[in-house]
């Protein structure tokens, strides 16, 4: 029996890193994923290797692999249509939605005001 068991996580940021850390971990502990990356470079200034699609798939094999449920797909945090599409999708899979990890992000060096939109 797991701490989740029966539960639904939303999670942004999955391909990698935390994200991936955290959709294994709710997995481990019973829960459904829903799983949202944007697996490509959204930057230029970024100064570390940004996700790829191969480690957004590597994400969805490990929870698979794990024993559990993913409902995972390629989207930008920054669309909100697409965010509620696949939230929909996932809570009429499931059944529900109970918990949210909103986990994407970005690490720049370069003063905000100079990058663009």
């Amino acid at each position: 029996m797991g701490e989740f068991d029966g539960k639904v996580v939303f999670i942004t940021g999955i391909a990698r890193g935390q994200g991936r850390n955290h959709a294994l971990r709710f997995a481990r502990e019973g829960a459904s994923i829903i799983g949202v990356d944007i697996a490509r470079p959204v930057s230029d200034y970024t100064t570390y290797t940004q996700a790829t699609g191969e480690d957004f798939d590597e994400t969805v094999r490990l929870v698979e692999e794990a024993g559990g449920k993913i409902i995972a797909r390629v989207a930008d945090v920054r669309d909100s249509a697409a965010l509620k599409a696949v939230v929909d999708e996932g809570v009429h899979q499931f059944g529900r939605l109970d918990v949210v990890v909103a986990n994407a992000g970005i690490c720049t060096w370069n003063r905000f005001w100079e990058m663009p939109d």
